[in-house]
């Protein structure tokens, strides 16, 4: 049987025979793309071909790596639905059009050159060889050039249809509705188990879109320049079809060589081997999650409550609640949520063996894919726990009021107090017939996501990039690659081309405003990479302005500036002039950043690989995956490494080469980052190689000084360090070594006795505290003994009640304890004290033969509120507190008149 990865080789192979360059899968996290969250299609990575910004390749063909989440629901559902899949494509960027695009797709399937199958492929060896017969065609109901080159390879009429925008255009309905831009007619293949036309079992195999017009704002289609061939063909659906032809039975995608071995491990490990009928959705849905899960994983993404993490997250928990459910085949409700057991993790090992072969990346990560599932696992069950008991109750009430719909403030309230997400509350809504009032949901989460960002908002700038449309309004500014010339000096003659006043583009702007400035060249560092950027002046004949930060929009840096005096204009010349000590400052922390990304590699090991930065003059913040913080030892470790390649001054080089070529000798790639088919890598020593555009020392001695300050979790799996360098790092020292002296001083040490003089004082206070408690337990044991004596009976049993002042919750809880051993049997204790002007606190305790009859801590929780406190606890002992002293004897009675009624029942 033609395996998937014969599939897959055969379609990269047949079109590299027809000049196209074999383009490795991309990230499925788009390389700064932050328009989408996932690579959703293999166009994707070509989008800079596509708009002509790369012009050195003109054919590529893929097997892309993907991920959709639009339609999770019928994941499971349905036989051939997947949030990862794989996408083959061939690629034209103004190069060959329909004829080829054509000719080529109808010639790999078939092995045929026309429908009859007269004319053979001379790469039959590397065709399918589908029936033509079981296969029929759509086009675009206006597109009569694609029905024509249809017709002229003898496909029949009647197996060619035309349909309209909505199914057959990119994007649909475009002509209509937009959005403006490039767009155009697509083409697709269906295959017919039984040879219909449009039969309940005809599936889409390949959608071949011709990219040929540019829509207007007043609609008109007009011809592009440069006509592109983008197409489609889901690895999934095509093995299906081909393994179908090959066993004579209609396979669905689950049953392929891609999931079987995923699916038979999920099948022996919660059903014996042998699902029933109703459990087969629920295997798809666990095994196609796998998928996506381990992938995303192998890209070192970290499940989090943003962006791709909370999607990650949201996978993971989906297919453990459902897992769970087959495993334990009990009903799906919430109270019959497996809670704690991670079991994913060894299912995702069948995932990491089906593609080691083709993606080695994931069984590279094999390690750190599984420790983080079992992780994720274990935390989901928490918040299972916390949330189950919650769900329960509303589901009980919502009965009672033989009500069928969940408020949104109550989804709301899961999601932000327990962390319990929507799709997983949906999910369990459904199966017990409530719905979710989403509506009210979504208006909650807008309210918070506005909160997030009105406290998060940066008021010093003037841009607002999604909206600035810097190419659009300043069109000859050169590239991006020839506007920044700032490797090699710190100033350059340039020419005013554009001047942004915060509300449109201007000619001329005077003393006092706050511009952003564009410039035909510059010195000047745009933010990027991790890394702040630039300051310094821009003067001109007639004026002077002052850049506190450079930044990129749309491919152009904007100097962030404020006029100082007289004008700037456009087309004028200046000289930019880049602030040289604040430079040197932040190529410190640069410099230093790699070294400290080397240094946890090698303490830590290949898996601490960097997720993200920030440097400034002299201060980094370096994020790396790992999934337990660093140990004092290994911090230590870690800054004497970088500490000691300072002091051995290695030279700094930065040289430009392929980014294959780069890949090859060794260079990291900073994850989500965009590279361009040249790279810049910057190599330290022989030690440290990285792809960075970043502004570097010539020698690493200049660092001088590297200092961590701190290290924390930020999300789950990954790790912050914060470090000073250079200046700040000594200062920081210097200020610590008063401090060490001072400290030494006042406990009358020398210094390097100051760890033995404060293990003397630790122990003198461990026995001060050892003193304090034997008291206060004497103490209590005569107070109990007047206590019990002052006791009153009701129905048999002793209440003992008194109200102290200034004692502390402990002092209160050893006293009730004291009373309640003297009381052996029959005893309740209710005890209160005030511990200054803010705060109640309330014991209560009894013997364990009275706690069948008064439960201490619903009593203290229902008098709790007349102090403006709350409270509870177990049965024979509960404790309360209060911001209310005042309260205390309002709660004292009414908690008696709880006792009483209790026991005169």
């Amino acid at each position: 049987m033609m395996q998937s990865r014969e599939l897959r080789e055969r379609f990269l192979s047949f079109f590299e025979a027809r000049g196209h360059e074999r383009v490795p899968s991309d990230s499925l996290i788009p390389s700064g793309d932050p328009t989408v969250l996932f690579t959703s299609a293999g166009m994707n990575q070509f989008k800079d071909d596509f708009l002509g910004r790369r012009t050195d390749r003109q054919r590529a063909a893929s097997c892309q790596k993907c991920l959709r989440t639009g339609d999770l629901e019928n994941v499971g559902r349905s036989p051939s639905h997947h949030s990862f899949f794989e996408m083959l494509g061939n690629f034209s960027f103004g190069d060959y059009f329909k004829a080829e695009a054509i000719g080529w797709a109808w010639e790999f399937l078939t092995g045929t050159l026309d429908y009859g199958g007269g004319k053979k492929s001379d790469a039959a060896k590397l065709c399918l060889g589908l029936p033509a017969g079981k296969l029929w065609v759509s086009v675009y109901e206006e597109d009569d050039e694609a029905f024509q080159l249809w017709r002229a390879l003898g496909v029949p009429e009647e197996r060619i249809r035309r349909f309209g925008q909505q199914e057959n255009f990119w994007p649909a309905n475009a002509p209509k509705e937009g959005p403006n831009g490039p767009c155009g007619p697509c083409s697709e293949i269906y295959y017919d188990a039984e040879g219909k036309v449009q039969g309940p079992t005809s599936v889409e195999v390949w959608n071949l879109v011709f990219t040929q017009f540019d829509r207007q704002p007043d609609g008109r289609l007009t011809p592009l320049p440069r006509k592109n061939i983008d197409t489609g063909m889901g690895l999934e659906r095509l093995t299906a079809v081909v393994q179908s032809l090959e066993q004579k039975r209609w396979l669905t995608d689950y049953e392929t060589d891609l999931f079987e071995p995923i699916i038979y491990r999920i099948k022996q490990h919660f059903l014996g081997g042998g699902p029933k009928e109703r459990d087969l959705g629920s295997v798809w849905m666990i095994a196609d999650h796998l998928r996506a899960i381990v992938f995303l994983l192998a890209e070192k993404l970290h499940p989090s409550n943003e962006k791709q993490g909370y999607v990650l997250r949201m996978l993971i928990r989906r297919a453990h609640w459902t897992a769970g459910l087959l495993l334990h085949n009990r009903a799906p409700s919430p109270d019959t949520i497996p809670e704690r057991e991670p079991y994913l993790a060894d299912m995702a090992k069948a995932v990491v063996t089906t593609y080691a072969s083709v993606y080695p990346e994931a069984k590279d990560n094999e390690k750190f894919i599984l420790e983080t599932i079992q992780l994720e696992e274990e935390r989901f069950g928490e918040t299972l726990a916390a949330g189950n008991e919650h769900i329960t109750q509303e589901f009980e009430r919502l009965n009672r009021e033989k009500r069928r719909e969940i408020s949104g403030e109550f989804a709301f309230k899961m999601k932000d107090t327990y962390g319990y997400p929507l799709e997983l509350l949906r999910d369990i809504a459904s199966r017990d017939k409530f719905t979710i009032e989403e509506s009210v949901f979504e208006k909650f989460m807008s309210q918070q996501r506005e909160r997030s960002r009105a406290g998060s908002q940066f008021g010093g700038g003037v841009f607002v990039t999604d909206e600035l449309q810097v190419r659009a309004a300043v069109r000859d500014v050169p590239p991006k690659e020839a506007q920044f010339v700032g490797y090699e000096s710190l100033t350059a003659d340039a020419v005013i081309k554009g001047l942004w006043d915060g509300k449109g583009w201007v000619a001329k702007a005077a003393a006092g405003a706050s511009v952003g400035i564009v410039l035909d060249r510059s010195p000047f560092y745009g933010e990027a990479g991790g890394q702040i950027g630039d300051a310094g002046r821009i003067e001109g004949p007639k004026g002077r302005a002052d850049v506190a930060q450079t930044t990129w929009a749309d491919d152009v840096l904007i100097h962030h500036a404020t006029v100082r005096e007289g004008t700037l204009s456009l087309q004028e010349p200046v000289r930019a002039s880049v602030d040289d000590e604040r430079r040197l400052k932040v190529a410190r922390s640069h410099t230093a950043a790699h070294m400290l990304h080397w240094a946890l590699r090698k303490v830590l090991g290949p898996d601490a690989v960097q997720a993200g930065s920030y440097v400034e003059a002299e201060r980094v913040r370096f994020d790396f995956s790992s999934l337990a913080g660093l140990r004092g030892e290994q911090r230590a470790q870690v800054e004497s490494l970088v500490n000691s390649r300072i002091r051995l001054a290695d030279e700094i080089r930065a040289s430009q080469m392929r980014l294959e070529e780069a890949k090859r000798d060794g260079a990291l790639a900073l994850f989500g980052e965009k590279y361009g088919g040249t790279v810049r890598v910057v190599t330290i020593g022989d030690y440290s190689k990285e792809l960075c555009g970043g502004t570097h020392l010539r020698h690493a001695g200049f660092v001088g000084t590297f200092l961590i300050t701190g290290e924390s979790s930020i999300a789950a799996g990954t790790r912050r360090i914060e470090a000073l360098v250079g200046e700040a790092a000594a200062q920081k020292q210097q200020e610590g070594q008063r401090l060490l002296h001072d400290a030494a001083r006042r406990l009358g040490r020398p210094a390097h006795e100051l760890v033995a003089g404060l293990e003397e004082l630790l122990e003198q206070l461990k026995r001060s505290e050892r003193e304090r408690k034997a008291l206060q337990t004497e103490f209590a044991k005569v107070e109990a003994h007047r206590l019990v004596a002052e006791g009153r009976k009701i129905n048999g049993v002793t209440l003992v009640t008194s109200t102290l002042k200034h004692a502390d919750r402990e002092q209160l809880a050893a006293l009730a304890d004291a009373v309640r051993s003297s009381l052996h049997t029959g005893g309740i204790v209710l005890l209160a004290a005030s511990e200054g002007p803010n705060r109640a606190t309330l014991v209560m305790a009894t013997t364990n033969d009275v706690a069948g009859r008064v439960h201490a801590g619903q009593t203290l929780k229902a008098v709790s509120p007349l102090t403006q406190g709350s409270g509870g606890g177990r049965a024979e002992f509960a404790q309360a507190g209060g911001k209310d002293p005042s309260g205390i004897p309002a709660a004292m009675k009414r908690a008696e008149e709880l006792i009483r009624e209790a026991l005169e029942r």
